[in-house]
């Protein structure tokens, strides 16, 4: 469920969001892409870090936010007419250990804008259906929480066994055709699923090479996080 914080900081729209889902489990949601406005725009600013890399706009948040109003304005305008298109993702590599890499996916600033104002809204259904001992990817929860959680249950004698698994490779090779399936469960909004459709489906900037890939999604880009959909209620 969403936290008093999180309720605190939210739309009145959104709201209306979070108390349907919660009152229709089974809901479908039919109009969302309007609660992705200009304020919608500007709390996703807010929310960016100020020391983020870029992406292959070279575009900071600073810079940015010296014309932050009509700059909103300007890609609100793009994004109602359908003339948004989401550029490339940069590619960059971090160490992994062993001498091994990760690939991590770099947004364009204005990109990381219509993602979190799209993860805002997904979240304002999706937190509604986890069960609270979900930790992954949620606002206001942390992986230490979850070690706190168990490290309880162990000491009380509540659990026996702990499964540990990891899915090699998982954002390189998420299926995006059955994400728009788990997508539509929830979501029937045709505009919303066209606008997420630009974020996953996106071509990566890897060095001088432009790369088309088929499958996945790109790790480390707010993108990513529709695929935190709920498993189990």
């Amino acid at each position: 469920m969403a936290n008093a914080q999180t309720l605190a900081d939210m739309s009145p729209g959104l709201l209306k969001v979070v108390e349907r889902a919660q009152r229709e489990p089974e809901g479908r949601f039919n109009s969302l892409a309007h609660l992705i406005d200009v304020p919608a725009l500007e709390r996703a600013y807010r929310r960016q870090r100020a020391a983020a890399a870029v992406g292959v706009d070279g575009i900071t948040k600073e810079q940015y936010g010296q014309s932050l109003e009509a700059n909103l304005q300007e890609l609100y305008a793009r994004l109602k007419a359908k003339r948004y298109r989401h550029q490339p993702i940069r590619r960059v590599y971090i160490p992994k250990g062993q001498g091994k890499t990760r690939p991590i996916g770099i947004s364009a600033f204005e990109d990381k804008l219509v993602q979190d104002a799209v993860r805002e809204v997904l979240e304002a259904i999706y937190e509604q259906d986890f069960l609270e001992c979900s930790y992954g990817f949620r606002p206001g929860r942390s992986a230490h929480d979850a070690v706190r959680t168990l490290k309880r249950m162990v000491e009380q004698g509540e659990v026996r066994w702990i499964f540990e698994a990891d899915i090699v490779s998982f954002f390189d090779s998420l299926d995006r055709t059955e994400l728009k399936k788990m997508l539509a469960v929830r979501v029937a909004d045709g505009s919303l699923l066209r606008r997420i459709g630009k974020c996953v489906h996106v071509g990566v900037r890897d060095g001088e090479a432009l790369l088309e890939p088929e499958l996945g999604t790109a790790q480390g880009s707010v993108s990513t996080l529709p695929t935190k959909l709920p498993t189990c209620r």
